[in-house]
């Protein structure tokens, strides 16, 4: 492993260097557009005073200006290919600043643009959370809603994107930190900007870059991931897994598309959330969606030929009608039943069935073509339940007819027709007529394009379609290997950053298995891969997992993991084991893990007198019967809290350990347990839901550790 990290040489340099992504579309002399990436747009914010390479590509040949407000100007050429570059200065001064690229008859003008700090902010869910997330997980939302009036701080959302080959498009535009517009910011980033900004006073800007439950290797480039023995197999297959890709979205392409999100779950959640009192209501984003979705049944309902209708083997569930055994998606179900008079009362009894799981099956019921229930009609926004009672409904009269009637029900989620029974008001039963038929009105498939709700999207059929000729589906998520860096850092390259702020780690520590070795091994790669090609000594700095119960005592070799990346230069580690929160993995206090972070910045990157991380252990030594620990970046003092349960632990040669004592000496701890006479081992806090009780006299805390004790 130490020679995969040789290969990865890192190029420092005295001073970083802001590259600038101008994509320029030019055709011939008399076409007047000239196009710039998102990064590139009315509001950005670029590294102050420093180099900037700017390119992009025009004709062959063509000449390109660049002049700017700030007195920089520059006319080069570009090469046969259409490829240009040009370097120019940024100043001290924050602005606001503005630039003119004028290519042939074209021109673009970039406005409000200020110089200051720039940082990426990158990871999974605890750094993509922001104030409008669908947990709303950040303490004192509303309050920060009320109070943000930072213009001078501005974020840029990278759109989720899964790429299997690195690409350089990116989506995404800047956004200014104030009032209801930080809702869309991510909470760590906004905190961490924020006290950057009170300390510095100059402006500070964030590509915001993640996807909540992604792991390591997902933002690993391919290039790192080929000197890992455990991922040759991966990409050996990688090249097939492209070309079945593009076949994927050369047929999708012919076909409407529209993300859904899971129904009842999303319903849940709003409910659970608006008895906490939040300002945001997660229900009406969703309604726009269900709309277009009864629009769509109702004209799927009334257009369907019998040529759409295929039988269901089982009478029950469509698995095997479509020829899968994981199908959710969106399914017509048809059958008829006779009326002898409709006047004398019809009942319709609607139940999921005991086989659906929990939450998944939303519903419309038609008579005739005519919408007579609906689970959506449990829903109110002042008053409804996530669990949907099972609904009875007395047919209108005027929606049925004498003889033969059409049943028809819409399902959402997951494709079964559920227990559906049929009485006259007297309780007489009524048999349907005929075995129950299903026809396809979407299918959920793994991401492609689309991205605006996490992990699934329905695939509107919206004509004659052969399903034969469909694709295999699609396997790539956002735990693929290499897509994140494909399509969310690779574009970035070399846009002019500070450092680098992470936020990732929970869906590498498995349950007893051996991810959290791999990430041992794969993240100091992925850390010189990045400066490698940014082409600096970047600043890392990673955010410790806190306590949560459920990674079956793995969480504590997987913190030693994280700690052991310090060893690298320029690296910083935030921890988190104060504010854990035993049963979500998503700590709602996303205020001090981002000022943490901006200590160590504030701290490594400014040189700003401040304590920038709670105590680390540094060694231990006998002093006859009791252990002598000693710790860095102990700053005033320790503190340790009164708990009935101080965290440590000791062991003999037999490796059983007893709950020990603790003196605090102030700059040192004295450790002892009367259960064990000769202590050999010694650890910290070390269980998956361990919180911290130690903390120096700033006020962070210890992070946890385990060693064998020295003589």
């Amino acid at each position: 492993m130490i020679n995969r990290l040789n290969r990865l040489k890192i190029s420092i340099m005295n001073k970083p260097i802001l590259v600038i992504f101008i994509f320029i579309s030019c055709g011939k002399d008399e076409d007047h557009a000239i196009s710039l990436s998102p990064l590139f747009s009315d509001g950005m914010v670029m590294q102050r005073d420093t180099l900037v390479p700017i390119w992009g590509k025009c004709n062959p040949n063509q000449s390109v200006t660049f002049n700017s407000s700030w007195g920089s100007a520059e006319t080069i050429h570009s090469n046969d290919n259409g490829d240009w570059s040009v370097s120019v200065p940024t100043t001290m001064e924050p602005g606001p600043h503005s630039f003119t690229i004028t290519s042939g008859k074209g021109i673009k003008k970039i406005n409000d643009i200020l110089f200051g700090e720039v940082w990426l902010a990158a990871g999974q869910s605890n750094m993509e959370m922001d104030f409008d997330y669908c947990c709303n997980t950040t303490d004192n939302a509303s309050q920060e809603l009320a109070s943000a009036n930072y213009p001078l701080i501005r974020m840029f959302n990278v759109k989720k994107a899964l790429e299997f080959e690195p690409t350089r498009e990116v989506e995404g535009q800047w956004i200014k930190a104030v009032g209801k517009d930080i809702t869309s910011f991510s909470a760590v980033g906004y905190f961490f900007a924020k006290t950057l900004y009170e300390k510095l006073g100059v402006p500070v800007g964030l590509i915001h870059s993640s996807w909540g439950g992604s792991n390591l290797e997902a933002w690993t480039s391919h290039d790192v991931l080929k000197m890992v023995n455990e991922y040759e197999n991966d990409l050996r297959s990688l090249p097939n897994e492209i070309n079945e890709n593009k076949k994927a979205r050369e047929w999708f392409s012919n076909h409407v598309s529209r993300v859904l999100p899971s129904s009842g779950w999303d319903l849940y959640l709003d409910n659970y959330f608006k008895k906490k009192d939040s300002d945001i209501d997660y229900l009406s984003y969703f309604l726009d969606d269900w709309k277009e979705l009864d629009d769509m049944g109702r004209k799927r309902i009334n257009n369907l030929s019998d040529g759409h209708w295929l039988p269901i083997p089982n009478g029950r569930t469509v698995d095997e009608t479509f020829g899968t055994t994981d199908f959710i998606g969106v399914v017509l179900f048809r059958n008829q039943f006779k009326v002898q008079d409709p006047d004398n009362g019809y009942i319709i009894d609607i139940k999921p069935g005991e086989d659906i799981p929990w939450g998944m099956w939303e519903y419309d019921v038609y008579i005739n073509s005519q919408k007579i229930a609906s689970s959506l009609m449990d829903v109110n926004k002042d008053d409804y339940t996530f669990i949907k009672p099972d609904r009875t409904v007395e047919i209108d009269p005027s929606y049925l007819i004498e003889g033969i009637n059409q049943l028809m029900l819409r399902i959402i989620g997951y494709p079964s027709v559920g227990n559906i029974s049929l009485s006259t008001s007297d309780g007489i039963l009524i048999n349907l007529e005929r075995p129950w038929e299903c026809s396809l009105i979407a299918e959920e498939w793994y991401q492609i394009e689309d991205y605006k709700y996490p992990y699934t999207s329905l695939y509107f059929y919206d004509k004659e379609v052969d399903l034969s000729s469909q694709p295999e589906k699609t396997i790539i998520s956002h735990h693929s290997k290499g897509v994140l860096f494909n399509g969310m850092i690779n574009p970035l390259i070399p846009y002019s950053i500070k450092g680098v702020i992470w936020y990732q780690g929970e869906s590498n520590i498995g349950n007893g298995g051996p991810e959290y070795k791999i990430y041992k091994d794969l993240m100091p790669m992925m850390i010189n891969d990045i400066r490698r090609r940014w082409d600096i000594d970047l600043p890392f700095y990673f955010a410790q997992i806190a306590p949560y119960f459920n990674y079956g005592g793995m969480l504590p070799y997987f913190r030693d993991a994280q700690t052991g990346l310090l060893s690298i230069q320029n690296t910083g580690m935030v921890v988190t084991m104060d504010i854990g929160e035993t049963y979500d993995i998503h700590p709602s206090n996303k205020h001090d893990v981002g000022e943490r972070f901006a200590r160590l910045a504030l701290s490594d990157q400014y040189g700003i007198d401040i304590v920038s991380s709670g105590p680390l252990y540094k060694s231990t030594r006998m002093a006859g019967d009791r252990v002598l620990v000693e710790f860095e970046h102990v700053g005033s003092g320790l503190l340790l809290v009164d708990s009935k349960w101080s965290e440590f632990e000791i062991a003999g040669e037999d490796t059983i350990y007893f709950g020990a004592n603790v003196q605090n000496k102030g700059g040192y701890l004295e450790v002892y347990s009367d259960a064990v006479k000769n202590p050999r081992y010694l650890r910290y806090a070390y269980s998956d839901t361990s919180s911290a009780t130690l903390f120096n006299l700033e006020g962070l805390p210890a992070s946890s550790f385990s060693t064998i004790i020295k003589n």
